[in-house]
């Protein structure tokens, strides 16, 4: 009888699954939906960044394009839809040799955009203009990119050049 009864508990043993296996399946698990929860929330800091540095090349881009083409354009800032567009000044001409730099953008979701214009033209004072002329000046400004935690500042530096600095944002 002693021959039997240990092979009786030996196959009840190996029936299910021990506690240490089952804490071990747990945390794999809940390792891979905290890695894949973390890649699908969006990393408004990183898209704050990218939109800065996009926005920069889009304003350089117009402004080679004012050159060459002899055209001055607005650049104008719709902080409440959180776009912008360049329009060009003279009506007759007012479509560049690439219209698709005159396209309104829209910045990504989660991303704020605010601006400030230093230099007012003879337009209303709500609606803030920068004019980026044929002979590649421009008006300065400052637009302010922020994501979660930072904040990207574009502005015109004294050369009257684009630059892009990173500010620590207050917000908690």
């Amino acid at each position: 009888m002693q021959l039997i009864e240990p092979q009786f508990h030996s196959r009840r043993a190996q029936e299910g699954f021990t506690l240490l296996e089952i804490m071990v399946v747990l945390a794999i698990v809940g390792t891979v939906i905290a890695v894949v929860g973390i890649n699908l929330t969006p990393d408004t800091d990183r898209l704050a960044r990218l939109e800065a540095g996009r926005f920069i090349t889009v304003v350089n881009e117009v402004r080679d394009e004012a050159i060459l083409a002899g055209e001055s354009y607005f650049l104008l800032i719709d902080d409440r839809n959180m776009s912008y567009q360049f329009i060009g000044i003279r009506a007759d001409r007012s479509k560049s040799r690439d219209e698709g730099l005159l396209r309104v953008r829209s910045v990504e979701q989660g991303v704020s955009l605010d601006w400030e214009v230093f230099e007012q033209f003879d337009s209303e004072e709500s609606e803030k203009r920068v004019l980026i002329t044929a002979l590649g000046e421009i008006t300065p400004f400052e637009a302010w990119f922020e994501g979660d935690e930072n904040q990207y500042r574009v502005y015109v530096n004294e050369d009257y050049q684009l630059e892009q600095r990173t500010d620590e944002s207050s917000r908690l």
